[in-house]
């Protein structure tokens, strides 16, 4: 909740995206109107992040980058940009409880419009239903993805792993409504599967089963990644609640890395599964198809 932040800072942006070093599944730019974030959930792996900030804060400190519309605009009306596809919120949720307040989204997505730019959104927040006419416009007119994250539909689970996003409700009647009405690409990511937490068949199959509740076109799944401080928060948050999942985590993590056999069993389970419940789990489909069709189109005009 927003009363846990215990500070904000109102900063400016040089640039309001980044061309990242590598390709990340089907994007290569990533835009962050916040930094840190407030739902405070044990296993994010973007806590590191404000390390580039000298804050050490995460989830207190909420850093808004009040210029970033007119950054924006910048970066989008140069002659260079070919209206790649931007990521938006990859380490900090773009719907968390302050931008209720700030309402920075009500002045990106209008930009994004005039400029064509397609992207991927997920969330944790119903607060996204806010924009619902905006994406629906801007999915009018380019590739739009948008994503909400549900992990579990064990209300207490969440209420530990993820203690300030909204209910797991909240988040399905969200998709649900963006996939009424708009065109826009939905889905669903259960992200991270929690190993011993959520990673059980019965699990796995109700994200399927949600996935086809909310006629989301996809859901993608990702095991939980510990490294650095992302690793430390969570053991401190297994510690406190699942104090008998520190051994066979430890065993599971013990080269840093998620032990391979089990990673290559659980995409396996996951294939299966999806396969058997007829739900796709190839989250760059869409995005593939999109640019694929806008290159035989542009083809066809020579």
């Amino acid at each position: 909740m927003e009363h846990s932040v215990k500070k904000i800072h109102e900063i400016t942006c040089k640039k309001a995206f980044r061309k990242l070093p590598h390709r990340i599944g089907p994007y290569e730019y990533d835009m962050n109107v916040y930094r840190g974030c407030a739902h405070r959930c044990a296993y994010c792996f973007a806590v590191y992040s404000q390390r580039y900030l000298n804050d050490d804060s995460f989830y207190d400190d909420i850093y808004v980058k009040v210029n970033i519309a007119q950054q924006l605009e910048k970066q989008l009306a140069s002659p260079h940009w070919k209206r790649q596809l931007v990521n938006i919120g990859s380490v900090s949720d773009s719907y968390q409880p302050i931008e209720a307040k700030y309402e920075l989204m009500r002045e990106v997505l209008p930009i994004l419009i005039r400029y064509r730019t397609p992207c991927i959104i997920s969330t944790k927040s119903d607060l996204i239903l806010r924009d619902v006419d905006l994406i629906k416009q801007l999915a009018e007119v380019t590739f739009v993805n948008i994503a909400v994250t549900i992990t579990t539909l064990d209300e207490k689970m969440a209420s530990i792993t993820e203690p300030n996003a909204k209910g797991i409700q909240q988040r399905l009647q969200a998709i649900t409504e963006i996939k009424r009405q708009t065109n826009a690409v939905t889905g669903i990511h259960v992200m991270p599967v929690m190993p011993y937490l959520n990673d059980d068949e019965a699990s796995l199959l109700s994200m399927l089963e949600l996935t086809k509740q909310a006629d989301a076109d996809y859901a993608t799944f990702a095991p939980l990644h510990l490294h650095g401080e992302t690793k430390v928060k969570f053991f401190q948050m297994l510690r406190l609640h699942y104090p008998h999942l520190i051994a066979p985590y430890e065993q599971l993590y013990r080269n840093r890395k998620l032990d391979p056999a089990y990673k290559k069993a659980f995409y396996e389970r996951i294939k299966v599964l999806s396969e058997a419940q007829g739900v796709c789990i190839d989250y760059m489909k869409f995005a593939r198809e999109f640019f694929q069709k806008q290159q035989v189109e542009q083809l066809s005009l020579w």
